[in-house]
């Protein structure tokens, strides 16, 4: 009887652990490449040459998401939308683009 209770519980315990590890590891990918997009997106945004992106070139360039994924990557990264001609959909980083908030 006692030799069974143990059993379980070092079953028990050994599944947790494995569990957690296993847990844990997928999170710290799905975290690094979303923290990894977020750099990129920033990166694009901080090019001199433009003070904003169409959201057209910036899906070009940071492929693998769908739209409202990549507005969400976006912001995270410390951009803001803007409507230019034509009504089409622009971002630019808050910092670079203080003006014309």
């Amino acid at each position: 009887m006692l030799t069974t209770i143990v059993t379980a519980a070092i079953t028990a315990v050994v599944t947790g652990l494995v569990t957690f590890a296993i847990q844990e590891r997928r999170l710290k990918t799905e975290l690094r490449t979303e923290f990894m997009a977020e750099v990129a997106a920033k990166s694009l945004l901080e090019n001199e040459q433009w003070q904003k992106r169409s959201f057209g070139e910036i899906k070009k360039r940071l492929g693998g998401f769908d739209d409202n994924e990549l507005r969400k990557i976006l912001v995270r990264a410390g951009a803001v939308r803007f409507k230019g001609k034509e009504e089409n959909e622009l971002w630019g980083l808050i910092s670079r683009n203080k003006g014309a908030l």
